[in-house]
Formats: C-alpha cells, structure tokens, sequence
C-alpha cells in the first residue's frame, strides 16, 4: 500500500484518548458515546481518491462507505452491497447495492456512484497515488486506462441498474473483497460533485456521506475532525458510539501523560517511552503495519551499480537498530513482505519467514567484498540520505546508517538531509534524490499489496527498478487461480527484489500502547484502513 504509499505513503501507529475519564491510570471512559482517536498524521484530502494520508483513509472508510467493509475480526463483510453474485468463470462480478442505502442528503446510493467514482480512480489525468489498485483488483482494463492506452470509460465497470453493479475482470483476484473495502473504492456521488466543483471535500459543507459516520464543522487544514453517527445510515442501529473525535497530536509524551491522568485510554508509545511502561499492566506490544526501507534512486549513476547497493544494505546491523535506537518492539526485516500479513495457504507458515536471501543481514566482511567490486564498475564516493520530520526516530536512523556506511565502506561518504514529508515523497515522485528512507504499508492483505509497487510500470516505483523476471513472475501470479502456485511465484518475485537490493528492507514497526479493557472491536488492522469505528463499543 502505498501510503506507502504507498501507505506510501503513511500512517503512524495511533492513539485513542476516551473523555470523560476517571482521573487514573487504571480506569476506563464512563461516556460510552464517546471517543477521541488520537493520530500523528493531518488529513491531507477526504476526497476518496485523493486520500493518501493513513488519517485520511480513516476519515473516509468511516464516513463514505464502500461495497465491502473489514469488521473487528479483520474479515471482510458486505456493506454496502447486500449481495454480490460470481459468474463467467469468476470473471463477473455483479453487486446488488442496499435499497436503504441513502446519502446523507436522503439521495440513494447508486452504482452510478461506484462507476463514476472508480473511473476517477482510475484517471491518468487525475493521477491519484492509488490509481494502481483498480488494476490490482482485477478490473477490466485498468492497467491500461492508467498507462494512458484506453480511455477511462473501457473500465470494466457498469450500471445495469439503479441498485445493479456489474463488474468485469481481467483475471481472478482472491483478495479483492479485503481490496475493495479499501476507502480509495467509496462511491462519490456525482450530481453532488459536479454541484461543489472545486469546494468539494474542502469542508463539511461541502461533504455528504454513505457510512456511518458524518464530520461536523470541519475544513481542511483542522487539527480536529469531529465524526457524529450518521442517522441516514443504512445500518445505523448498530452503530454503538455516536461520536468519535480524531485529534491530531505529534509528541507521544504528552499522549502518555493524557493516559497517566486518566483523559486516554489508548496511546501509542514511542520507543523512549516503552521502557518506562512496559511493567504496567495497560502495556501491549505488537507488531505494526508500516515497513521502513532504504529506497535508492536507480537513475542515479553510481547506484544503479548493484554490487554498491548490497555493499549498503549488509553494512547496516537491523537488529542494533532496533534494539538500541528504536526500543519499541520493531523488528529486523527479512522481507519486502510484512510479518503476520500473508500465511503460506499449503503450511501456514509466515510469508515473511520464507524469505531465502540474506541481502537484509549484517555482514561487514560481505559488504567489503561487494564495495570493492563496486568500486572497479563506478567512481560514486558519495550520496545524500534524505529522511522526513514526521517521526523523531528518523534522524537517529539515519545518523547509524550513515555511521555504519561510512565505517564498513571505506572511502563513502553519507550526507544527511532532513525534509519536510511532502518534500521528500515530491523528490520520490520526481526522482531528484539519491537515496531516502521510506515506509509502504499494505492496503490489503496480500503480497501484491508491496510487490505490484515495483513493477516496471507501476507510476510508485519511484526507484525506478526495473527486472523482466520479477514483472513476468508478477504477471503469472495475476493469471493463476492455484493459490499455492501463486505463493510459490509471488515468493520468488520477493526474493528477487530483495536479491536486486533497491530497495532494502530494514526493519517491521513495533505498536506498543497503553489501552484500557473497556475499549472492545477497535484493532488496529494491519492491513488497509486501520480503523472500523462502527464495530467498537466501550464497556
């Protein structure tokens, strides 16, 4: 996912602050309508296809619902679609979308909506950061509209009918309901669209909302969204807290003090933090949902050089990264692909365990070997790092990787430049760096949800990496409905990826919290949107 993206892209674990707390540390909300999430992120844009921001996505899922949501177990259920009916071989898929599925506005959701919305989705001149994923989803010549082959209205999408959704495939995707829950597939009604023109999803006047959820007095560049239970929401009377309010808060401190005092009851902690709370009862560690890699830009002469590549990436010790500079529970990398997203559907083991190169492990004498071979192909004795300020951890990433570069790679020298986040993913998109850290986050459970971002002509392949093999592998895995010869395929295509040392995976994220037990069905799904408001209650 970009966010990745793709995510990036890219969310940061959040925290959830509950009001109307006891005043320590052990209790819980009294206000079961209540809540306040707490992100590290601004919302960037809540029109669905712009969204690009993890807080944004959130925002979106919540108030514009989908065909297809995730509930608290992390299975996708119908949301929209009352029923969805497979034939031509698994290539038709025909949605019947909810008779009392309505805008807030009293409009009923149509398939229009979904038609129109996807093909902006799909507009190369629109250029949304997730016009890949209609593609990745299968739809009928997506790759080709967003390549600029085809004209937008050859998506395989279609109204037969008010309340009738048919859908054509170019080959069978067996994660496209996790997919399509994703917020970039909400509906966008068009009347209304066309009504607001360029004030549309500038404000909440100019929003209206299919979920359960609607904002109120909002507009963008606000530090606060204040999300109310949607009474013309087809499900409403399931929708237990009434509001949710997501505050924008950057320093992790000040969370943790708010959980100490009783005003939160759910608080992402840094790494600083997790050895002060780490006896305390309240404290959860866990895996997060955001990879950081070192990402080289290809077009650079010197680090097109492969061998100068691995010589990087076996310089740097993982594990002393996470270990002593992290300390939040984020683990070595061994894969491109996430741990705990994909399991093996022959063993059950860990798509990320099944990794068999060792291009992500700490090995002086190897980075050695590989430095003096680089050295007789290109006379590049220097590159900058660039890294963003949305995270303080960054800095000190980046001062070891220099450190260990510089040390391992005798005669390399590592400037450290330090942008602005939307400076930096500018300078991806643009190619106008030598090297960056980066995160990408999977917007579905799948290892395309990484994989499909480096092929050739994926427009997020911003190191412009480019292998026959890998793209042909990615191909086949499109093609083939046997799910343990696709894993077989899609393993082989990470591996060379990794192999190829573009793109250097360096270490899984931790998630440690502080949260309360009164707070049921919110998990921070791994995958895709990370909250589903609508299955939490506070008991």
């Amino acid at each position: 996912m970009k966010k990745s993206a793709l995510f990036a892209t890219a969310i940061a674990c959040v925290g959830l602050l509950i009001t109307g707390c006891q005043k320590n540390s052990s209790s819980g909300t009294k206000n079961q309508d209540k809540i306040t999430v707490v992100q590290n992120a601004t919302v960037d844009s809540l029109d669905p296809i712009l969204a690009y921001q993890n807080t944004s996505s959130t925002v979106v899922a919540n108030t514009t619902e989908g065909l297809y949501t995730i509930d608290a177990h992390d299975k996708p259920q119908l949301a929209l679609a009352s029923k969805v009916k497979t034939s031509n071989h698994g290539l038709t898929k025909t949605f019947t979308i909810r008779k009392n599925a309505n805008w807030s506005n009293g409009d009923p959701v149509t398939a229009n909506d979904f038609v129109f919305a996807w093909r902006r989705l799909s507009d190369p001149k629109i250029a949304s950061a997730f016009n890949f994923q209609p593609g990745a989803a299968g739809i009928k010549n997506a790759n080709d509209i967003v390549a600029g082959k085809k004209p937008v209205k050859s998506l395989g999408v279609k109204a037969t009918g008010p309340k009738t959704l048919v859908v054509q495939l170019d080959h069978v995707v067996p994660y496209m309901n996790k997919l399509l829950a994703f917020s970039d597939f909400a509906p966008v009604n068009q009347k209304y669209f066309q009504k607001t023109g360029k004030k549309f999803a500038q404000d909440s006047n100019h929003l209206i909302y299919s979920g359960p959820y609607q904002i109120k007095d909002w507009k963008l560049g606000d530090n606060t969204i204040q999300l109310v239970k949607n009474p013309k929401y087809w499900d409403a009377k399931n929708v237990k807290i009434k509001n949710v309010k997501l505050d924008i808060i950057t320093d992790p401190e000040k969370a943790a003090i708010a959980f100490e005092n009783g005003s939160a009851d759910y608080v992402h902690l840094s790494g600083q933090l997790v050895s002060k709370y780490r006896k305390d009862k309240n404290f959860v560690n866990d895996v997060g949902n955001f990879t950081q890699y070192i990402m080289f830009n290809l077009k650079k002469p010197g680090l097109d050089n492969a061998d100068l590549r691995k010589a990087i990436s076996l310089s740097i010790n993982r594990k002393e990264i996470t270990t002593h500079i992290l300390k939040d529970g984020s683990i070595p990398s061994h894969s491109m692909v996430m741990k705990d997203l994909v399991k093996n559907p022959a063993t059950g083991k860990d798509f990320a365990d099944e990794s068999t190169t060792d291009f992500y492990e700490y090995s002086p004498a190897q980075a050695k070997k590989y430095w003096n071979k680089a050295k007789k192909a290109t006379n590049l004795r220097s590159f900058t790092l660039l890294y963003d300020d949305s995270d303080p951890s960054y800095a000190n990433v980046a001062a070891y990787i220099k450190a260990q570069v510089e040390k391992h790679l005798p005669g390399m020298k590592v400037t450290l430049q330090q942008v602005a986040k939307k400076t930096r993913t500018d300078k991806m998109s643009k190619a106008t760096y030598d090297a960056t850290l980066t995160r990408w986050g999977p917007d579905y459970a799948d290892p395309t949800a990484i994989l499909s971002m480096y092929q050739s002509k994926n427009d997020s392949n911003y190191g412009r990496w480019a292998n026959s093999e890998f793209d042909k592998l990615m191909a086949q895995s499109d093609q083939t409905t046997d799910q343990a010869k696709r894993y077989k395929l899609l393993l082989k295509a990470n591996n060379i990826l990794i192999d190829s040392a573009s793109c250097p995976p360096l270490y899984q994220i931790g998630a440690p919290v502080l949260e309360r037990s009164n707070i049921k069905d919110l998990p921070m799904h791994i995958a895709g949107v990370p909250f589903f408001f609508k299955y939490a209650s506070i008991k």
